[in-house]
């Protein structure tokens, strides 16, 4: 097996890596989505203008977006906008604003069928499903005390419980958790005390 001498300064690519993930492009490609993922994403701001693509420097409008990274796309880059993802998004929010766009989900998917202006082929190309995605769950939040799923009490979220024992005790910790300490933080104080009583006493 040749290898040129300026490969072999190179690491080899391995498990899920893939061809193209690693361009150079500043925006997002087909090349970035995994095979049949459908990632969600937030819109951040929108741009319009000149960008640099491989026929050269065109007026774009570009999505960026609020995310570094989400399941289905290692690393989050802008995405120009064509005519057909525009349509998409008029319909999906009734306007294609940056008022109506800004803060406002998106499901991207990978077309197989997409047209290549320059050459006429058929290409995989990103685009925007026709739909509003639902609500994100919120991921649980688990108490470093006792591993549990740290939930309500009362008035009181799971965040902010968990936020009231980060600051009161450096970790999140359920009620149940937070409350031990309490009683322990009380029983420690009041030994002293007790043991000072009975010095007096003796």
């Amino acid at each position: 097996m040749f290898i040129p001498d300026e490969l072999k300064r190179l690491k080899p690519m391995t498990g899920s890596e893939r061809l193209g993930a690693m361009r150079d492009s500043e925006y997002l490609g087909a090349e970035d989505l995994d095979p049949d993922s459908n990632p969600v994403l937030t819109i951040a701001a929108l741009y319009n203008g000149s960008v640099t693509l491989q026929r050269g420097k065109e007026n774009k409008d570009v999505i960026v977006f609020q995310e570094d990274s989400v399941p289905g796309i290692k690393k989050v880059r802008p995405l120009i906008v064509n005519a057909t993802n525009r349509k998409t998004l008029r319909k999906l929010y009734k306007a294609v604003t940056a008022d109506a766009l800004v803060g406002k989900r998106i499901e991207l998917f990978l077309d197989h069928n997409v047209r290549d202006p320059s050459t006429g082929d058929k290409i995989d190309g990103i685009r925007i499903r026709a739909r509003i995605p639902s609500a994100a769950k919120a991921e649980p939040i688990i108490c470093e005390s006792c591993g549990r799923e740290i939930k309500a009490i009362g008035q009181f979220s799971a965040e902010q419980i968990a936020g009231i024992n980060q600051k009161r005790y450096g970790k999140k910790l359920c009620g149940e958790c937070s409350k031990k300490l309490n009683e322990q933080a009380a029983q420690e104080t009041a030994a002293p005390a007790e043991e000072k009583q009975e010095e007096i006493a003796e």
